[in-house]
């Protein structure tokens, strides 16, 4: 590695001139990259390095995620290493599990019905325990769509089958409506 003196910026002061012990003269770029090396700014550094090698930003990485993807589809998505993606992924699924968790505890709304509201988790525990399905057995998730609305689903297996009912939870009312055919039966 060749040791570089300043010599002068040019008139633009778009590059610089540097010269080696040898005398010879080269020019470097003052770019986003190079302020922010001079600064000190490790992080925008480190963002622009991301963006230089096309790799996503750990905001997309998250809304990914929260929008359903693993962490594998990510990464084999944008072609980075796993372990890169994993990295982001914590904050955001630990949202996707308060969702299921707030959805449990919200009305199901029932479309031209008139009985006494009942949770999604309350309900479902009556329905599924009367077909011998224990709640302990449910696998909840959660993600949010495009239009910015969260999918509450619900797996859970009966009769060597694997059963998904999806619901929309809106998290301002509070309250859930069947998605699919499985969340209408199961809700009524």
């Amino acid at each position: 590695m060749q040791d570089l003196r300043l010599v002068a910026a040019n008139e633009r002061g778009s590059h610089l001139v540097l010269r080696s012990a040898a005398g010879e003269k080269y020019l470097l770029s003052i770019d986003d990259r190079l302020k922010a090396a001079v600064r000190g700014d490790r992080s925008r550094l480190g963002q622009l390095d991301t963006e230089a090698d096309g790799a996503l930003r750990p905001r997309d990485i998250q809304a990914r995620i929260r929008a359903g993807a693993s962490a594998e589809q990510v990464a084999r998505a944008a072609g980075v290493p796993v372990d890169r993606v994993r990295r982001f992924e914590g904050p955001v699924l630990a949202e996707r599990e308060h969702i299921a968790t707030l959805a449990q505890k919200s009305t199901v709304r029932r479309p031209g019905m008139d009985v006494r509201p009942m949770t999604l988790g309350e309900t479902l525990d009556e329905r599924l325990s009367a077909v011998g399905v224990k709640p302990e057995g449910l696998g909840w998730d959660s993600w949010r769509r495009d239009d910015g609305r969260w999918v509450v689903q619900v797996a859970y297996c009966h009769s060597e089958q694997t059963h998904v009912a999806r619901y929309l939870y809106d998290p301002r009312a509070r309250s859930v409506i069947a998605d699919n055919d499985e969340a209408r039966w199961l809700t009524g």
